[in-house]
């Protein structure tokens, strides 16, 4: 929208410094200008005594005042920008909407441009600035309705079998050692330094203990003392240690007081998570039924650690860009008020780098957009390339990319976003033909306490991008 308005006030520049124009307005010539008007529908000219010529009056418009030859004002040039379709298609080309989503433009409810039809989820934002005219955006509700249809259908069914299989396990597991309890010697059972009751307990308790580890966390760093706390308990061990890659990762108990321990593997489809060893008494090596439940207590575990795993990878995509692997802007409104909250609760500083590929819909015309996706690739691994670990580099939609630079100030943003404008400029990229071609980025820099909030930062990066866009492209701007 600022290009639709920039432009319309170059033109409205133009009309001003027009000889035929200045004439017209010197001798009051109403239809002179309503000719020159007449070639254009978004034109008009206004008299000093508020006459309008032309093309009537538009929620967003530009005016230049025409001068006489002593200065004096002798009238206005206007043009307008039409709330119409072909605006809406141009705003829609240039925002790069997924299929089924649109733009629309509204004065309060009221829409000026069409609407799609069907069920949407809407957001809206300011048209321009002192305008009380919408952009509304449309997302299809039904591939988000579809989405979480197929997740909740995917769950029900998982929740089901892994009820299922807990109850099996549970029966199974009783049943075993209610038998053996029952077919054991009076004499062994008094000479037992445990319980009599402990392996039906201990049974019980290993499927509380795993059902609780199933719901503890998605994290598996976090289930894996659980894990190990639940396999002490379950067979009645004096501790237990998870080792992977020859390294002890977690230890429950006092495991160097056990005697040979009972070693399983945790780990489903190919994902091995080390080995779980489980020391019993020393005087008292573990039973059958014992090695069984422990067994069991490995398989509940395994399946466990995999679906926190695929959580935790489900959960990563939804912040992930799929293209260039940075963040999404999800991800980047997120973190923003954080990092600005974190910022102003320990006085320290935050910078913001907001950088736009220049002239990127011209690659993406000549070379094709499999060529366009490749440069933003390596525009994204420029980035990794360039920022800290604690950094956090996001593509922010389309050509559009952010940097979050928390403990830095503005000197230390405008130096990040130089080295990434020297690295894209020294990068060659090639066509599907084997043509060497360069691309160069514009960027805007802000800092926190300069700017007091996260709305604040944001803004004055993006206005700074615009200023940089503005005087030339290819450069750093540092937003004031």
């Amino acid at each position: 929208m600022r290009t639709e308005l920039g432009d319309a006030a170059s033109r409205a520049r133009m009309l001003a410094t027009e000889p035929l124009v200045q004439r017209a307005f010197q001798a009051g010539d109403r239809n002179a200008l309503a000719r020159r008007a007449r070639h254009q529908r978004d034109t008009a000219f206004v008299l000093p005594s508020g006459v309008r010529v032309g093309a009537a009056q538009m929620s967003l418009e530009r005016a230049v005042e025409v001068t006489g030859p002593r200065g004096r004002r002798i009238g206005t040039a206007v043009v307008g920008v039409p709330i119409d379709t072909a605006l809406v298609r141009r705003l829609t080309g240039a925002a790069g909407l997924a299929e089924g989503d649109a733009l629309a433009v509204e004065d309060g409810n009221r829409p000026l441009t069409p609407t799609p039809p069907g069920d949407h989820r809407t957001m809206s934002t300011p048209l321009a600035s002192g305008s009380n005219l919408e952009l509304v955006g449309f997302a299809s509700e039904d591939p988000i309705a579809d989405a979480a249809a197929e997740t909740r259908r995917r769950v029900f069914f998982a929740t089901l079998l892994t009820l299922a299989v807990v109850a099996l396990a549970w029966w199974a597991v009783v049943r075993l050692l209610s038998n053996r309890l029952d077919g054991a010697a009076p004499e062994r059972r008094r000479s037992d330094d445990f319980d009599v009751a402990s392996p039906s307990r201990r049974a019980r308790e290993a499927v509380a203990l795993v059902g609780e580890a199933l719901a503890a966390t998605h994290d598996p760093d976090a289930l894996l003392p659980v894990i190990v706390e639940s396999a002490v308990g379950a067979t009645g061990a004096v501790g237990a240690r998870l080792v992977r890659e020859g390294s002890e990762r977690v230890r429950a108990g006092e495991p160097e007081s056990g005697g040979a321990p009972l070693s399983v593997s945790l780990g489903t489809g190919g994902e091995h998570d080390g080995s779980l060893l489980i020391y019993p008494h020393m005087e008292r090596p573990f039973t059958e039924d014992e090695g069984r439940l422990a067994h069991w207590l490995a398989a509940q575990a395994s399946i466990a650690l995999e679906n926190a795993r695929l959580h935790r990878t489900v959960e990563q995509q939804a912040i992930t860009d799929d293209l260039t692997g940075l963040a999404n802007r999800r991800r980047f409104d997120e973190s923003l008020g954080l990092e600005v909250s974190r910022a102003e609760r320990f006085e320290g500083s935050l910078a913001l780098v907001l950088a736009d590929l220049d002239d990127f819909k011209r690659v993406n015309d000549l070379y094709g957009h499999q060529v366009g996706d490749d440069v933003l690739r390596r525009f994204a691994d420029l980035m990794r390339e360039s920022v800290r670990e604690f950094d956090l580099a996001v593509r922010h939609g389309g050509e559009e990319f952010a940097v979050l630079l928390p403990e830095t100030d503005l000197d230390g943003g405008a130096r990040l976003a130089e080295r990434l404008a020297a690295s894209l400029r020294a990068t060659r990229f090639t066509n599907r033909a084997g043509e060497a071609f360069t691309v160069t980025s514009s960027f805007g820099v802000a800092a926190f306490p300069g700017a007091r909030s996260a709305e604040q930062l944001m803004l004055t990066a993006d206005r700074a991008l615009y200023r940089a866009k503005k005087e030339g492209k290819n450069r750093v701007i540092r937003g004031d």
